[in-house]
């Protein structure tokens, strides 16, 4: 059977039953109902898979169509299944194998509209209406109902697919306001826009999640992601004709709930704020804001919405791939490199990196090598003692390992940053930091201080503490990133 969204749920009741549930009372979407039960959850450190069974739609009824997911991507368990990898499998392993996925590409393979359940309820024209999906706010001043999953488009001269993630203002029954940045979707828009066409798009909104990671990929243009998300599938992705562009636009043929339309050339639309990755509202925006005219909706029976909300919640674990990348580009400039953390509320601004350090040049080519992606502006280098997921390694290292004038270099604003900054004093210039935390090899340091390996090795826990004790001890996670 091919992977969607309820083979992922299928997969979680039989490994993880008690991490879904399903909510059978009303919740309003659109007016934060949903946002705050997670939050509260969050609170008391709990991340289940949540199903609303009724949720309001945008016309403020209930959505007899359509339910509402969240949280498919939000914990490493959840993320296991989903890349159908051990349980055992860690932060740094999982990111190893988005970097193999991304290498193992599978071409899709195409079937037709009768075989593609994503076409068993298919709206156009007149009946095109946006307020009929469980759409929600996420924020407290945020301009509108808000779309959040990837959007797919297709380069004009090599029909290569991009697919992206793009916040999108919901403005009327059939338009919403796509924010662009400066990346891959925004050169494709504007190599139409400039031979005055219209850009062919949709999005999809409920897909398996190790769609939605494949479609975090961060690498060149040139390489097709329905290629790299069937690389994260492991099997091939289908697809079948869209309804308004037929087979010029392919669309996934097992996505839950697909949209589709045209980015209209020389239009633009004022659209935020939203409440972004960074944990603040991201600002108006206009320039790069796209007016995205929907002209079908595609959905299976009972269709599943999804939704993400940032910085909490699912972004972290679906931004694995990304996280890959840093691992791929910081090895490539000094292959000692064994993980890199990117993840919580920091997003992509601060990033850490534990290496194998050969020589005192290798902290600084790594840093560079971080610094060449968008958004980076403060790295932090360890040594592979340091577990860059844990805060208290992290912590500790920076007391006890950097003495700040000779290991903390500050580097003025020539870099890209990212518009959704508010520290930022240019509108897109930042400027940055690196950290170099290694012990240094030109002079003797202070060794860690441990058990003796031979002590480790020869007290087994279970000689000294029966095992059904050891069980009912609790697990404290409150050291990790959350």
């Amino acid at each position: 059977m091919p992977k969607s969204l309820r083979t992922f749920l299928e997969d979680c009741r039989r490994e993880i039953p008690n991490e879904i549930v399903h909510v059978n009372k009303e919740v309003d979407p659109a007016h934060y109902d949903v946002t705050a039960i997670i939050k509260h959850l969050g609170a008391l450190k709990k991340f289940p898979i949540l199903i609303f069974d009724r949720p309001l739609n945008l016309h403020g009824k209930p959505s007899s169509d359509f339910k509402l997911v969240m949280n498919c991507e939000i914990s490493q368990r959840k993320t296991q299944i989903a890349l159908g990898v051990p349980k055992e499998t860690t932060r740094a392993q999982m990111a190893e194998a988005c970097l193999e996925r991304e290498e193992q590409r599978i071409p899709p393979t195409i079937v037709d509209k009768k075989q593609a359940p994503v076409k068993e309820v298919v709206k156009t024209g007149s009946d095109v209406d946006l307020f009929e999906l469980p759409i929600m706010r996420h924020h407290y001043m945020d301009g509108g109902p808000y779309i959040v999953l990837s959007t797919i488009t297709k380069d004009r001269q090599s029909g290569t697919y991009n697919v992206s993630y793009h916040r999108m203002e919901v403005k009327g029954k059939n338009a919403t306001a796509l924010y662009a940045s400066p990346r891959h979707l925004w050169r494709i828009y504007r190599d139409y826009e400039a031979n005055k066409m219209e850009t062919p798009v949709a999005t999809v909104l409920g897909h398996h999640p190790a769609y939605h990671m494949g479609a975090c990929y961060s690498g060149a243009f040139d390489v097709s992601e329905y290629e790299v998300i069937g690389g994260y599938l492991r099997e091939p992705l289908r697809l079948t004709p869209s309804e308004t562009f037929g087979d010029d636009l392919l669309i996934p043929a097992d996505a839950e709930i697909v949209i589709e339309g045209a980015l209209i050339p020389g239009k633009r639309v004022v659209e935020g704020p939203f409440g972004e990755a960074p944990g603040y509202l991201g600002p108006q925006r206009y320039t790069t804001c796209v007016e995205y005219q929907v002209r079908a909706i595609n959905y299976r029976k009972g269709g599943m919405y999804q939704s993400v909300i940032t910085p909490e919640g699912d972004k972290p674990w679906m931004d694995l791939p990304r996280e890959g990348a840093f691992l791929r580009r910081c090895r490539e400039a000094v292959p000692g490199v064994t993980a890199v953390c990117k993840f919580g509320r920091h997003a992509q601004y601060n990033i850490f990196i534990a290496m194998k350090k050969m020589s005192e040049g290798d902290p600084g080519r790594a840093a560079a090598a971080a610094l060449s992606f968008d958004h980076a502006k403060n790295v932090f280098v360890f040594d592979d003692d340091i577990d860059v997921y844990d805060p208290t390694d992290i912590l500790w290292a920076l007391a006890t390992r950097v003495q700040p004038h000779a290991q903390v270099s500050i580097l003025q604003p020539l870099f890209r940053g990212n518009f959704l900054d508010p520290s930022l004093m240019d509108e897109i210039k930042t400027s940055g930091m690196i950290i170099d935390a290694t012990r240094p090899l030109d002079r003797p340091f202070s060794p860690v201080s441990k058990c003796p390996d031979e002590a480790m090795a020869r007290v087994k826990l279970e000689d000294y503490i029966p095992g059904e004790v050891l069980q009912h001890i609790p697990t404290d996670r409150t050291t990790y990133w959350s």
